[in-house]
């Protein structure tokens, strides 16, 4: 599901998997507002907010959806040293996690942040 924003220059997409994600990109930052995930009563993982600027991103890892879930994975300095895999993404707050139905968006931030960070490096992974 994608929201477009009074400003031309913002937009938010939303992926369901494990509780929610809004991703919201900006001309300077993105924002991921992970909703966490419940199972009736008990909090299997708590909500956050990440906001990261395009300048601290050293690199995206990504991987479409197949067997396994798939994700994006925005490298920093600070998460630079774990490598890149289903289980890491679940739990970095700099990832977020995708569906097979949600290819569609993922290309289409994939597309914006190629067009807004055009020094960073983008690794396709394979399952």
């Amino acid at each position: 599901m994608i929201v477009e924003m009074e400003s031309l220059t913002m937009k938010t997409y939303s992926f369901r998997l494990f509780g929610g994600y809004k991703v919201i990109l900006d001309k300077t930052e993105i924002t991921i507002d992970y909703a966490g995930e419940k199972f009736l009563f008990i909090n299997k993982s708590k909500p956050r907010v990440k906001t990261i600027s395009y300048d601290d991103i050293l690199r995206v890892d990504y991987k479409e959806a197949g067997m396994t879930f798939g994700y994006v994975r925005l490298i920093t300095a600070e998460n630079a040293p774990y490598v890149s895999s289903t289980y890491v993404s679940q739990h970095d707050e700099n990832a977020w996690m995708v569906e097979k139905d949600e290819i569609s968006l993922l290309n289409e931030v994939m597309d914006i942040l190629k067009k807004r960070c055009k020094n960073i490096q983008f690794a396709q992974l394979k399952a």
